[in-house]
C-alpha cells in the first residue's frame, strides 16, 4: 500500500445539555475530506499537557484546526462584545498549545473557520468579534446548504490559495466573527469583496495556511476546494518522510 500523509486533527468540546460532561467530537464532513484528499486522518482528545502533545505529533505528518465555537476574547485582551457566542477556554488553550507545538516544529497546518482564528490568537493576532456590528460588511452567516457558495472573494497572486484558486473565486460562509490584526509572520492572502479576511498564510513559505470558509463542504459543488485538501496532504507527507 503506498503510504499516506497522517494528519492529526483538533477535537472539539460540545455539551448535550448546558453543565454536562463535554463530549470530544468532530463533524463528519472533515474527516471525509481529509480522506477523499488522500490521507489518514486521527482526532486529538483535549489536553495542553505539552509531552502528551508532542507523542501526538510525533505520529503525524500535519494538523487540522476544524471550526467551531467563539475564541474566549480574555485571549487576545479584549473584552466580551455582547454578541458573542458560545465559549469554552479549556478549549482554546488546548487549541493554542496544540498549534503553537506544531508551528515550533515547522509542520503543516490548515486551519478551517474557527481554525483560522485560532491560529492568529496563537501567533499574537486579534478577531472581529461580531462582524455585523460593521455595517460595511454584509452577512456571513449563510442560511442555505453549505455545497453552495454565497460571496465572492479574490486571492493573491503566488498564494497557495491563489494558485488552488485563482484570483478570483467564491466561497461558502458560516460565522460571525473573523481575523482582526492579523499574526506577526503571517500575510493576508485571500479577502471577501466587503474587505473580510478570508486567507491567511505564513510568510516563511511552510503551509501554515488558514481560510474562513468551509471547503470541506465544498469539495464536491466546486472540486478546487478538494485541491487544497491534497495540497495539505502533499505537505503532510513530505513533512512525514522528510523527519
Amino acid at each position: 500500500m503506498t503510504e499516506k500523509a497522517r494528519v492529526a486533527v483538533a477535537c472539539n468540546l460540545d455539551t448535550a445539555n448546558p453543565g454536562s460532561v463535554p463530549i470530544v467530537g468532530l463533524l463528519e464532513t472533515y474527516t471525509d475530506a481529509l480522506l477523499e484528499g488522500g490521507c489518514v486522518p486521527f482526532v486529538l482528545p483535549a489536553t495542553e499537557d505539552e509531552e502528551l502533545l508532542g507523542a501526538y505529533l510525533d505520529m503525524a505528518g500535519g494538523v487540522l484546526m476544524p471550526g467551531g465555537i467563539d475564541v474566549d476574547p480574555l485571549i487576545y485582551g479584549e473584552g466580551p462584545d455582547l454578541n458573542i457566542g458560545r465559549l469554552n477556554p479549556l478549549l482554546d488553550h488546548y487549541q493554542i498549545a496544540l498549534t503553537k507545538a506544531a508551528r515550533s516544529r515547522n509542520m503543516p497546518i490548515f486551519g478551517i473557520c474557527r481554525g483560522v482564528q485560532v491560529m492568529n490568537v496563537a501567533f499574537g493576532g486579534t478577531l472581529i468579534q461580531h462582524l455585523p456590528n460593521d455595517k460595511t460588511t454584509f452577512n456571513h452567516r449563510q442560511t442555505m446548504h453549505g455545497r453552495f457558495p454565497s460571496h465572492p472573494a479574490s486571492a493573491e497572486a503566488g498564494s497557495v490559495v491563489g494558485r488552488i484558486f485563482g484570483r478570483d473565486f467564491t466561497v461558502n460562509s458560516f460565522h460571525h466573527q473573523a481575523v482582526g490584526r492579523v499574526a506577526p509572520g503571517f500575510a493576508v492572502t485571500a479577502r471577501s469583496s466587503d474587505g473580510v479576511i478570508e486567507a491567511i498564510e505564513a510568510e516563511d513559505g511552510a503551509f501554515c495556511v488558514g481560510v474562513q470558509w468551509h471547503p470541506e463542504r465544498l469539495i464536491h459543488s466546486l472540486p478546487a476546494n478538494l485541491e487544497l485538501f491534497r495540497a495539505f496532504t502533499a505537505a503532510a507527507l513530505e513533512y512525514q518522510n522528510g523527519r
